[in-house]
């Protein structure tokens, strides 16, 4: 479960403003259902990405495999307003953010509850993409990589330690995973920072922090 971690900007939509589950107009749909598999939930497989386009408020159904961690990015380069996505698997609030928004977060990380549909509020047009590990980048350790915003980074074999440096007046988590089951929280701060952790490739990391621009470097 994502969750929103202590300091972060608590974004809430007016109940009065708040339409019904169910609402808004979904422009397009594209997806591929996959096959049912035996294969174990910890074992990543190619699984055909999902994009979806709306404008405004509303909401879509998914059919990613239950099985299978899905890496959600969300892009409105338009929006003015609250946007906050969420879904009814095991995660909430994927993402939660004021204004022109692009950034990438985990979901599907429940088997137990797996996502069937996600609620987007936004005002202006939107894309919405599922994909696989393969949509990830990986972090090469001893190189710099320099980004903004929501993101997820693979972190190979080897690496033991990150360098982590942000630049933002609001809250900067960093989470790490090895499994669906195994994710930890090992940043959670304010305004800007360059903090070391030690970390062990390999592992997704997850950058919180909507609004940072930031610098990582594995070794």
């Amino acid at each position: 479960m994502k969750i929103r971690l202590a300091g972060l900007l608590v974004l809430v939509l007016a109940s009065a403003c708040a339409p019904p589950t169910g609402y808004g107009t979904i422009v397009t749909e594209s997806f591929a259902p996959s096959a049912p598999s035996t294969a174990p939930a910890a074992v990543p497989r190619d699984v055909p990405p999902e994009t979806h386009t709306g404008t405004g408020s509303g909401e879509f159904a998914t059919t990613w495999p239950a099985d299978q961690v899905g890496f959600f990015t969300f892009d409105c380069p338009k929006c003015t307003a609250n946007v906050i996505i969420d879904t009814d698997g095991g995660e909430h609030g994927l993402v939660n953010a004021i204004g022109a928004y692009k950034g990438t977060t985990w979901m599907n990380t429940d088997p137990d509850r797996p996502t069937k549909r996600v609620t987007v509020h936004a005002n202006a047009p939107w894309t919405a993409t599922i994909a696989d590990h393969r949509s990830i980048p990986t972090a090469e350790a001893g190189k710099e990589t320099a980004d903004r915003g929501d993101a997820v980074l693979k972190l190979p074999a080897g690496v033991t330690r990150i360098r982590f440096t942000a630049k933002t007046r609001g809250s900067v988590g960093l989470w790490v995973m090895t499994s669906p089951s195994d994710r930890d929280l090992i940043l959670n701060q304010i305004g800007d920072l360059q903090v070391e952790r030690d970390v062990t490739g390999p592992a997704y990391l997850q950058v919180d922090s909507y609004e940072a621009s930031w610098t990582l470097t594995p070794s």
